[in-house]
């Protein structure tokens, strides 16, 4: 038998295989907050057989996000809205279940891939960046983002 499907072991989790759903950006949450699109996206990769799922990218404060449909997890609103998609996959699966959070840097305020995804300026919308380790923009004409200083680090760590 191949080893991807040979069981392994992560510290004391046990994983039925080698298969891993890496975390994939969606770009379908609202206001930071999952969807029924997440509900049915990570429920059926949950049915999958694979040995473990990764939530996708989900950013630990909104100006964090790349794109503004960036899954968030940052208020209770965030958190309640990702509640009943964890029961749902708990109900149906045992899959271990992680999350990749995330923090977009300077590449933070997108428009969404399939809308250019390019730098969306305040004015329009979008928000003031933050990077580390300085301010230095994603593009040449685009606005530099601020540089995270030690006060920011200790307050998103």
């Amino acid at each position: 038998m191949s080893a991807l499907f040979t069981p392994t072991t992560l510290r004391s989790l046990q994983i039925p295989n080698q298969i891993f759903i890496s975390p994939m950006c969606q770009y379908s949450a609202e206001r930071g907050e999952a969807t029924n699109w997440h509900m049915i996206h990570l429920g059926s990769l949950a049915l999958s057989g694979a040995g473990m799922l990764f939530i996708e990218a989900t950013a630990v404060e909104p100006d964090d996000r790349i794109t503004p449909a960036d899954l968030g997890l940052w208020n209770d609103a965030t958190e309640n809205a990702l509640r009943p998609v964890m029961a749902a996959i708990r109900k149906y699966s045992n899959i271990p279940v992680t999350m990749q959070l995330a923090h977009a840097g300077r590449k933070a305020s997108s428009h969404t891939p399939w809308d250019g995804g390019q730098l969306i300026s305040v004015a329009d919308g979008g928000w003031v960046t933050h990077a580390l380790p300085s301010p230095i923009p994603h593009k040449p004409d685009e606005t530099p983002p601020l540089a995270l200083d030690t006060a920011c680090l200790i307050r998103v760590a």
